[in-house]
């Protein structure tokens, strides 16, 4: 009896850890500001900070005339802004020493100060001999910072659920990707002046339906991953979108130009005085969403990551519904706001354009608040940890628990590795059954307290020098550098793109395929390296995978399509006009997608084919 009764409380004792696993007792719960369920709300707030890259094509136009720059070098200053933005690995490296919450609120300062010299410099750096390089460093450190945020909102996440990854990261990085869409409604609505000349509201509009499309991938990509375990593995999902956006990018090269104008658009004579508003607005926009969401992002230990029981599901089930309904509701008035602006009359409904604002960010702020509702005094997972609770990842990921209520006190130890349990109990404080792991060098295992039911959740536990020796991560770089390098040039000139074929419904068409494809190998892709290579670093290897489209944007966009796109421009116009302008950058795009692409992610299918064909449901 006075075993027992030390035993009671010392795990009493570790459950008021100062971080992570902070339930008083088994009965009363956990306090929800410290859960990971209040992580997961702000972790999409986070992503809607961190994907601003996203909304570029918004204002290129504005951008381009501004500083009377030609194609080229509007496509160099994106492409060097994607490197900023993907070399995450500093975010990466200060995630897995530091946690999510200095991961994050470093991300928000240099991406504030990165938009802000942005806009300075859209006001007065034209005709400048060093404008080009200065704003294109700009643009690298503001979306250097959205890196920073995405290392910190996405790794968080995924260690913290790491039965539900698909699950939890589609409608995380849902948000991610509707970005653009959400930062594009609010550039309809109060960004668009009379007679403002280079308004591009077609190209606004394309980028709303790219960003819904791409939204939408995330979602389906996460959730059908999960349900396909064991029939279809994960790199043959993305195999498959790749492909997807190899048809989008053929849709697009053979997309009609009879709805083009025949002439360029003309300069605004007040483009090189207000600069472009749209960047103070991101400084101002993102700065308040990281300072406001960034000290609620909670690391949990590894033996308070239980799965996500059916009470729980429901309630991500409804957070995907929330979106769902986000995105038709950006469809629908993107599509609005395209025919006002094309009869003329877009300013006539500026009041119709704010409340479309309005309810869009009631929606973003329901996702918040129903998880307080559900969850602030409802969790069901309990643990008992024996090592002390800490925000590092590396020592929460080592913690060991107390299995003596499972094992009589016993602690278990197996190939090098450690043995720990998952408690769950019945929502009354009672303990109802556990869910076991084995961390080991051969990676992860879980099992349902018999070994002999076991399922290996990752490949092997892999520090960076290791996951660089193995062909599994050049197989992947290479994927992601096809797919996320043609999908950020689409992206980045959809602008340009609107203005030299103008409306049609294969523009339309080719939007939506792209988008979507592109969300389902975004979405993917940082499942797998975790599958491939343990969360043991997992920071730092997402981080440098990241580095794949930040050079494939630049040799599709500067070494590809800017080349393409000059060499048809008007004489003395600076603009292209016409099918010919995108033509042959849309089907190297394809081929390369759709060949190159999908052969690496399959070679990784079959080399693994046994790991995933253990994965059942």
């Amino acid at each position: 009896q006075m075993a027992a009764a030390a035993a009671s409380a010392r795990r009493e004792r570790s459950l008021d850890g100062e971080e992570g696993i902070v339930g008083k007792d088994l009965g009363r719960g956990r306090p929800y500001a410290r859960s990971r369920w209040l992580t997961l709300p702000v972790g999409l707030y986070i992503e809607l900070a961190a994907g601003s890259a996203y909304a570029f094509g918004i204002y290129s136009s504005q951008l381009k005339h501004a500083l009377d720059l030609n194609q080229t070098q509007l496509n160099l200053i994106s492409s060097v802004g994607n490197i900023g933005g993907y070399f995450s690995l500093p975010g990466g490296v200060v995630f897995d020493r530091y946690g999510p919450r200095l991961t994050c609120l470093i991300g928000g300062i240099i991406q504030a100060v990165g938009y802000f010299m942005a806009f300075l410099a859209s006001k007065s750096a034209k005709g400048i001999p060093s404008a080009v390089p200065f704003v294109a460093m700009t643009f690298a450190i503001a979306w250097h910072g959205g890196a920073w945020l995405d290392a910190g909102g996405v790794s968080v996440n995924l260690l913290n659920f790491p039965h539900d990854r698909g699950l939890v990261l589609g409608v995380l990085k849902s948000f991610f990707g509707l970005s653009g869409s959400i930062f594009a409604q609010v550039y309809l609505s109060f960004y668009v002046s009379p007679g403002q000349k280079n308004s591009n509201v077609l190209g606004a509009t394309l980028v709303i339906i790219f960003g819904v499309a791409n939204c939408a991938g995330r979602i389906v990509s996460g959730f059908m991953s999960d349900k396909l375990k064991g029939t279809v593995s994960r790199p043959t999902c993305y195999a498959a979108s790749l492909f997807l956006f190899s048809l989008g990018s053929f849709a697009f090269a053979f997309a009609t130009d009879e709805g083009a104008s025949s002439t360029c658009p003309a300069k605004s004579e007040n483009a090189s005085k207000s600069g472009v508003p749209m960047l103070l607005f991101f400084t101002i926009a993102c700065g308040a969403l990281v300072f406001v969401s960034f000290s609620f992002l909670n690391l949990i230990p590894a033996n308070g990551r239980a799965p996500v029981q059916a009470g729980q599901r429901k309630w991500i089930q409804v957070g995907y519904l929330i979106v769902g309904v986000l995105c038709i509701s950006l469809a629908a008035t993107s599509a609005l706001q395209n025919s006002w602006e094309s009869e003329g009359k877009l300013d006539d409904h500026k009041m119709a354009s704010s409340s479309f604002v309005a309810v869009s960010l009631l929606l973003i702020a329901s996702l918040l608040a129903m998880s307080m509702a559900y969850f602030s005094n409802n969790e069901y997972t309990r643990t008992a940890v024996l090592s002390g609770v800490t925000t590092d990842p590396q020592e929460s990921e080592n913690n060991i628990v107390d299995n003596d209520i499972a094992e009589g006190g016993e602690r278990a130890t197996t190939n090098g590795g450690h043995r720990y349990v998952d408690l769950k109990d019945s929502g009354e404080g009672q303990i109802s059954s556990g869910v076991y792991f084995e961390e080991s060098r051969e990676g992860k295992i879980q099992h349902d307290g018999n070994p002999g039911n076991a399922m290996q959740v990752s490949l092997q536990e892999a520090n960076m020098a290791q996951a660089l020796q193995s062909a599994d991560f050049y197989l992947l770089w290479l994927g992601q550098f096809c797919g996320t390098g043609a999908g950020l040039m689409t992206l980045n000139n959809l602008g340009q793109i609107s203005t030299a074929l103008g409306p049609s419904a294969t523009i339309y068409v080719a939007s939506v395929i792209c988008g979507f494809a592109y969300g389902c190998f975004w979405c993917l892709n940082p499942i797998l390296v975790i599958e491939m290579f343990g969360s043991k670093s997992f920071g730092s290897l997402y981080s440098l995978v990241n580095l794949a489209p930040a050079l494939g944007s630049t040799a599709f966009s500067v070494g590809l399509a800017a080349h393409i796109y000059s060499s048809h421009e008007r004489s003395g116009e600076n603009c292209c006009l016409g099918q010919k302008c995108y033509q042959t950058t849309f089907v190297v795009s394809a081929c390369l997608t759709g060949v190159i692409g999908v052969l690496s992610a399959l070679a990784v299918a079959y080399r693994h084919r046994a790991f995933y064909r253990n994965q059942a449901a």
